[in-house]
């Protein structure tokens, strides 16, 4: 074998490179409460001002057309919290029936198990002291997560809000950063994600609203109980990749046994593998496209990387984040091996 050269790494480099890299975890995780409600502002705002524009093109001045958008989207967001609001107090003043039915399909699956493999997987749930501890320490985080989410909501809202009236101070503030033969490129930089951004967020709104059609109506031909609750807790979900439908149709699947029986579960599982199928083969192609353009190992590690640092709110930002990235690293020079190893590969 012929003689090859060393590659040689400066060591300095190399050692900087890494506790750059620490150095930003640390900054992204423990800095969570700030950043992550920034970060989300940001996305948002970029995937309203489009209608934000077309607004000030028929003449509306900018603060008129941004309280319009703003008053769109806390709008729909009101409506999916009325809704899901009217079902949860449904389910709660059937939660006695529904406590009932779904103690005697534990007690069926415990005394299955114990016949077949000698084992009771489920005994502790079948003791009412114990579930209803975990039901009350259940709904005392979930009391103390909405709390939270609330809260910031508003400063999301807030943020966007400053972010679609201060678009033009950033934009200049990124060109300043840079040499005036240079500004171009930052400018392509900026749309390039912005197109990231708008094709990502808009594009799952429109999916997961066909996935909400879609689950409703298999859910009722199928005599799934809570219909309306399990389509929406379901659709939601799937804005998170890859463990979002695992989350929702799994949860739905499983109410829908322990209410209804096996038929009902059967049903949920038929209509989200379904559905889940035309997602991700026609929908996600056909109205998300390719322009993200993200190989599968860096989306999976995106997705974990952010899942990891700022949980369910990091995995639904995830991928526009990465995808941005990756513009980032192509338009700036000594980085683009680095926007190569995001890009999509034959």
């Amino acid at each position: 074998m012929a003689n090859t050269p060393k590659i040689t790494i400066a060591p300095k480099n190399f050692v900087i490179a890494i506790l750059v890299f620490i150095g930003i975890a640390i900054m992204l995780y423990l800095g969570a409460s700030l950043l992550l409600p920034l970060l989300v502002a940001a996305l948002f705002a970029t995937a309203l001002n489009g209608p934000t524009e077309k607004l000030k093109n028929l003449g509306l001045p900018k603060g008129v057309a941004i309280t319009i958008v703003m008053i769109l989207l806390i709008s729909l967001f009101s409506i999916i919290f009325i809704i899901i609001s009217w079902q949860i107090n449904i389910i709660v003043s059937d939660w006695a029936e529904i406590q009932n039915k779904a103690s005697q399909k534990i007690t069926e699956l415990n005394q299955w198990f114990s016949k077949s493999f000698g084992i009771n997987p489920f005994r502790y749930l079948s003791e009412s002291d114990f579930t209803n501890k975990k039901m009350r320490s259940f709904a005392t985080g979930m009391l103390g997560s909405a709390m939270t989410f609330a809260s910031q909501a508003l400063i999301t809202l807030i943020y966007i809000i400053l972010f679609l009236l201060q678009k033009e101070m950033f934009h200049n503030f990124f060109k300043k950063l840079v040499r005036k033969e240079e500004e171009a490129t930052i400018c392509v930089m900026l749309e390039e994600s912005s197109s990231i951004v708008n094709k990502y967020l808009i594009g799952k709104g429109k999916i997961m609203l066909i996935l909400f059609v879609a689950y409703y109506i298999g859910f009722l031909l199928g005599s799934v109980p809570y219909a309306l609750f399990l389509a929406i807790f379901a659709a939601l979900f799937s804005i998170i990749p890859y463990i979002g439908n695992l989350i929702g149709g799994g949860a739905a699947m499983i109410l829908a046994y322990l209410y209804s029986g096996a038929f009902a579960g059967i049903m949920v599982f038929v209509v989200v593998s379904v559905a889940q199928f035309v997602e991700s083969y026609l929908l996600t192609p056909w109205i998300v496209g390719d322009e993200i353009d993200l190989n599968p190992f860096m989306t999976i590690f995106g997705v974990i990387v952010f899942s990891s640092l700022w949980g369910a709110p990091g995995a639904i930002v995830a991928l526009p984040t990465v995808g941005t990235m990756k513009v980032l690293f192509k338009h700036i020079e000594g980085l683009e091996p680095y926007a190569f190893l995001f890009e999509k590969h034959s």
